[in-house]
Order: structure tokens, then C-alpha cells, then sequence
């Protein structure tokens, strides 16, 4: 791993693999999880009823949903501007592993582990190595990101 400039303001001529980033923190919040649940209608008990879910036994009580964590990792990585980064196409291996409590911070990891050039195409495809954590340095959830990134910027 090679920390350095954001991976995504390089072209996949210049990106190689270990190009890495490591995000700063994002604390998760019991008004995100219930505003994640109200706008996609994900009101599964485990993210709405503390007593529901801390009777199951994978979860200490209400805690953030998966696709929520896999949404803040993204904004904790995402460089906004214009550049060589030309489209996310999809994940791989998405897995959930500690479940994410209200109060817990987040951070990503997102480190370049095989990039592939198209010989008719000005870009390659890029699959990114995501390694979410909390605070106390626990997986949270891992996974491929896949995108499309320019050969020349």
C-alpha cells in the first residue's frame, strides 16, 4: 500500500497497484440511520427498534444499515472533481462483518489491486480493494469497487 495523492486524480497510466488512500473518520449517527431508513424505506426492525434488535444475537441494538455504510464509505473516498475517474460500474464481494452502532466512527481504506487496460479504448477498469473499519480498528465491511478510469488525464 502506497499512500500518497488521492488514486483518483491519476490516470490509469500513471495509477499503479498499492495506490491507496486512507480517509478521514465519519461518526454514524442515530438521526442518520433513521433518515437512511425513512428515504429508501429500509425500516427493517434492526435499524428501528432498539428492543428487536438487541434480542438478536448479531446485534448489540439498533445499528446502521449495510448500504449505508458501503454510501458514507464512498463519500469518504470520492475525489468530486473532473478527472480520470470516468464511472463507478459496480461492487464485488460485498461482505458485512461488525455490526455499526449509532456513536461509531468509520473510515475506508481503498487501495488499487488490479488495473486492466482495454487495447480499443481510451480507459481501463480498475478494481479497488475497500476495507471500511470503526474505531477500534474491527472490519466493518469489505469489498471491490470496479471503475472505469482514463488512460491519459
Amino acid at each position: 500500500r502506497r499512500l500518497g495523492e488521492h488514486p483518483f486524480t491519476k490516470s490509469l497510466n500513471d495509477l499503479r497497484i498499492g495506490d491507496a488512500l486512507e480517509s478521514e473518520w465519519r461518526t454514524v449517527t442515530l438521526d442518520d440511520i433513521e433518515h437512511f431508513a425513512s428515504f429508501t424505506g429500509d425500516t427493517f426492525y434492526a435499524h428501528m427498534d432498539e428492543e428487536a434488535a438487541a434480542a438478536n444475537p448479531f446485534f448489540p441494538g439498533r445499528v446502521a444499515h449495510g448500504y449505508l455504510i458501503v454510501s458514507f464509505a464512498a463519500g469518504l473516498f470520492v475525489q468530486p472533481d473532473p478527472g480520470p475517474v470516468l464511472a463507478n460500474y459496480g461492487l464485488d464481494a460485498l461482505t458485512f462483518i461488525t455490526p455499526v452502532s449509532p456513536g461509531d466512527r468509520l473510515k475506508v481504506t481503498l487501495t488499487a489491486k488490479r488495473i486492466t487496460p482495454r487495447e480499443t479504448d481510451e480507459y481501463g477498469e480498475v478494481r479497488w480493494d475497500a476495507q471500511v473499519v470503526n474505531q477500534d480498528d474491527e472490519p466493518v465491511a469489505n469489498y471491490d469497487v470496479l471503475t472505469l478510469v482514463a488512460k491519459e488525464h
